[in-house]
């Protein structure tokens, strides 16, 4: 008890320190700006004594991990959406905070190979959680607090992932997402004490509760990591918030609302590609996404009219819904324009 209460006051303070001292790395309006105008100044702003920590963060299928990796790193870079299968192949979504920088790698959704091969899903869903893990410094393991079948254990294909190896090496933690649709807080007690006495269960270096939808939860996690963080070179730049270009952000914004608003398989069969990209000289982003649909049935369902007149289509609803978001991503303007191509 004397160390669990040390340990809440030694984040505590350091927390403090962050909030008075730190200069608010991803607050500035600049810092979302760089990438596209890469300064020339870029690796003069760089600290002398440089810290990192690479996170793989794994979990089932929707459980909220680029949600919550958005969350962390103050900016809307991971494709989200209510369906599962979202994410596709892995990401690096990089916060850096004075000395500090971490690496989020985002991963697919851990399948089984059953899974995998009767959907007909990519490689990358078995392939990228294990490249992620090789290369972790630490791995957070997401659980879905308000699955009643499933946050008492950990998902047997990511103890698969998890060789003796893997466990001996890298420090783990667990981190119990969308808490905020529990009814009953006391559950979490009960599912802390689950994990901590179970002799079968992982051994984690710390457990956390949070809500990536609300944000409850976040600072603390992602204070408990830039404390965690090692004596390392730093891998990216400053100004670098994503390994991908903004073309494939854009991309994957764009098919990930796309699934929000179509019904059942419709958007994974769509072919989506950025035929456009420009930058103006206030470093606002101009961008042009063509959508070919499979069947014509499919394509009329985007265009289709609504009795709402303010929003007359459904491709309207999406411009609308991903520019707010690839704003928030790269914190500058962006006019995206949506064609939906009709099959030959």
């Amino acid at each position: 008890m004397l160390f669990t209460i040390e340990r809440f006051m030694i984040r505590a303070s350091s927390r403090y320190l962050r909030r008075c001292f730190s200069k608010n790395a991803g607050t500035l309006a600049h810092d979302s700006q760089e990438l596209i105008s890469q300064s020339d100044n870029n690796f003069a702003s760089l600290p002398l004594n440089q810290k990192s920590l690479k996170i793989a963060i794994l979990g089932a299928p929707n459980a909220g991990k680029s949600t919550l990796v958005n969350k962390l790193i103050k900016r809307s870079i991971c494709p989200t959406s209510s369906k599962v299968h979202t994410t596709q192949t892995k990401t690096d979504a990089i916060y850096c905070e004075d000395d500090t920088q971490l690496i989020f790698i985002d991963t697919p959704g851990v399948v089984s190979m059953y899974t995998s091969k009767r959907y007909n899903l990519a490689g990358s869903f078995r392939n990228d959680p294990q490249v992620s893990l090789a290369a972790a410094d630490i791995v957070g393991i997401v659980q879905e607090a308000n699955n009643i079948y499933t946050r008492h254990k950990i998902d047997k294909n990511i103890l698969e992932l998890l060789t003796e190896k893997i466990i001996n090496k890298i420090p783990m933690i667990l981190i119990f997402n969308k808490v905020d649709k529990l009814r009953r807080k006391d559950v979490l007690l009960e599912l802390v004490d689950i994990f901590v006495k179970s002799k079968e269960s992982l051994k984690f270096s710390d457990i956390f509760m949070v809500s990536a939808l609300t944000g409850d939860g976040i600072d603390d996690l992602r204070t408990y990591l830039l404390d965690s963080a090692k004596p390392q070179d730093w891998q990216y730049e400053r100004h670098i918030y994503s390994n991908h270009k903004c073309e494939y952000i854009i991309q994957q914004t764009v098919r990930a609302k796309l699934m929000d608003i179509l019904p059942h398989e419709i958007p994974y069969i769509l072919d989506i590609k950025v035929d456009h990209f420009e930058t103006g000289s206030d470093d606002s982003i101009k961008a042009v996404v063509s959508i070919t649909c499979p069947r014509k049935n499919i394509a009329r369902l985007l265009i289709r009219s609504f009795k709402d007149k303010l929003i007359n289509s459904r491709i309207k609803q999406v411009a609308i819904i991903v520019e707010q978001e690839l704003q928030n991503a790269f914190r500058t303007p962006v006019k995206l324009k949506l064609v939906v191509n009709f099959p030959k």
